[in-house]
């Protein structure tokens, strides 16, 4: 299933949106703690990534480049491109990213219905972007442009999180937060059975991040160090912010 015409629409207008009054996809990445998570994700995939010899990566939903960055940062000679469905945040990234970094480039594209090639990619991700979309179709595209062997890796907001159950699911506290009508969250069970149907293998998804966006500048530190011993309890974790999702292709 693609992506209905109202809902991409709406998707492309509220980023369309939120790009030209923050500069961002999100006001939530522009906090120290904010810019703290993504660097951390950038981390993540960065170290997935590097043992692939020059990887080219597709990011999907990369509105302004705000995860985009942060693994350039880390690889800065990586063959990256971005896409989004919101012509304002490709025209930003692509001003920001595209300039200082000459293998990465961005492109507007509806990520249910991507117009590249199969087996073209050697790692498909993306961070906060499959919560928006088609679940099924959307992987099914993840799927059909990844080389046999490559990995995909995507961070998404946990539905067992509190905060995130409410905004989800309380569509008032949802637009209070800059949440669009459309979008989701999700159970790392169900998350891992729709990957293993859509033909990925060596599937894991788990619980991690604690620490808030809006977590004051000065304890940022401490919450993040604090955070990071509570994902390793048992039970506890479960109720993380976020899941981090790797699988590969057969």
């Amino acid at each position: 299933m693609t992506m209905r015409p109202d809902v991409a629409q709406r998707e492309r207008e509220h980023f369309n949106r939120l790009a030209e009054k923050v500069g961002e996809a999100g006001s939530h990445r522009t906090t120290k703690a904010g810019l703290q998570r993504m660097q951390r994700r950038g981390r993540m995939l960065a170290d997935v990534i590097r043992e692939y010899d020059n990887p080219y990566v597709l990011e999907i939903g990369a509105g302004a480049g705000a995860f985009s960055h942060y693994l350039l940062e880390e690889i800065p000679d990586l063959r990256l491109l971005g896409c989004d469905i919101s012509p304002k945040c490709i025209e930003i990234a692509n001003d920001r990213y595209g300039r200082r970094f000459a293998n990465a480039r961005f492109d507007v594209s509806d990520c249910t219905e991507l117009h590249y090639g199969a087996d073209t990619f050697d790692c498909v991700c993306g961070c906060s972007i499959l919560h928006h979309l088609p679940l099924e179709s959307t992987l099914a595209e993840c799927f059909r442009v990844l080389k046999p062997g490559r990995p995909i890796w995507f961070s998404e907001p946990n539905m067992l999180n509190p905060q995130i159950m409410i905004q989800k699911n309380i569509r008032l506290v949802g637009k209070w937060v800059q949440d669009t009508e459309d979008e989701t969250a999700f159970f790392r069970w169900s998350m891992a059975r729709v990957l293993r149907k859509t033909g990925f293998v060596d599937v894991c998804v788990r619980p991690f991040d604690f620490l808030h966006p809006s977590v004051p500048d000065l304890l940022v530190g401490l919450f993040g160090v604090i955070g990071k011993l509570v994902e390793r309890i048992p039970v506890l974790n479960e109720i993380a912010g976020s899941l981090v999702i790797q699988a590969k292709k057969l």
